[in-house]
This record gives C-alpha cells, sequence and structure tokens, in this order.
C-alpha cells in the first residue's frame, strides 16, 4: 500500500506540498520546487533578501503586490528555516560562466577571446 502524504495534492499534473506555514508552499517545477507564497510564485528567498538589506514588510508587500499577512509569514518561514534560505540566498547570487559584475555593480558578459 502506497502512503499519501496528507500536506500533499496534486495540481495539474505538479504536486503541491504545504509547509507548516499557512500561506508558504512547495511546487514540483516551480521555482526549482523552492519555497513560494502560495498564489504568487514569489519565492521566500526573494522576500528575505529584501528585508535583510533593509526593504521594510510594507514595501516589500507593495513591490511584489501581496498581503502583508503573506510577507510576514514568509519571514517567518524564514527564520524558521534560515540556513537553508540563506543557501537559496546565495545561489541566487552566482553568475552564469561567462558573466561578470564590474565595478559599478552592472553584470556584464565576458568577452571571448
Amino acid at each position: 500500500m502506497t502512503e499519501v502524504n496528507p500536506m500533499a495534492k496534486v495540481t495539474k499534473e505538479r504536486k503541491v506540498i504545504r509547509t507548516e506555514h499557512p500561506h508558504i508552499v512547495r511546487i514540483e517545477g516551480v521555482r526549482g520546487g523552492k519555497e513560494i507564497v502560495e498564489g504568487s510564485g514569489v519565492p521566500v528567498w526573494a522576500i528575505a533578501f529584501l528585508w535583510k538589506t533593509g526593504t521594510t514588510p510594507e514595501e516589500i508587500a507593495e513591490e511584489y503586490r501581496l498581503p502583508l499577512t503573506k510577507v510576514f509569514d514568509a519571514l517567518s518561514y524564514y527564520l524558521d528555516h534560515q540556513a537553508d534560505i540563506d543557501r537559496q540566498i546565495e545561489e541566487s547570487q552566482k553568475l552564469p560562466e561567462g558573466f561578470y559584475v564590474d565595478e559599478q555593480g552592472i553584470v556584464r558578459r565576458a568577452s571571448g577571446g
């Protein structure tokens, strides 16, 4: 007998995995299966990154057009899973091979030669 995760459901052939936070889910094939704010596709790491760099929850809510309750839930999820989300933030900062950031902070393509 196959055991079914009671917190998982399938939507349009994609598995939705609920977390212990009411507004945070993981969906197979969406944002690499990373945690997102339900109904928006906004990754938790993006909200955490903005907050860590000084953006207020109210500004984040306005930027992403999210209810403030969902922003606070994402921040709560971040604080409960800080090491994992910090790794996701770090991964998001890595540039693909052949690109670099110049002294003005602009991403440039390295010239082949």
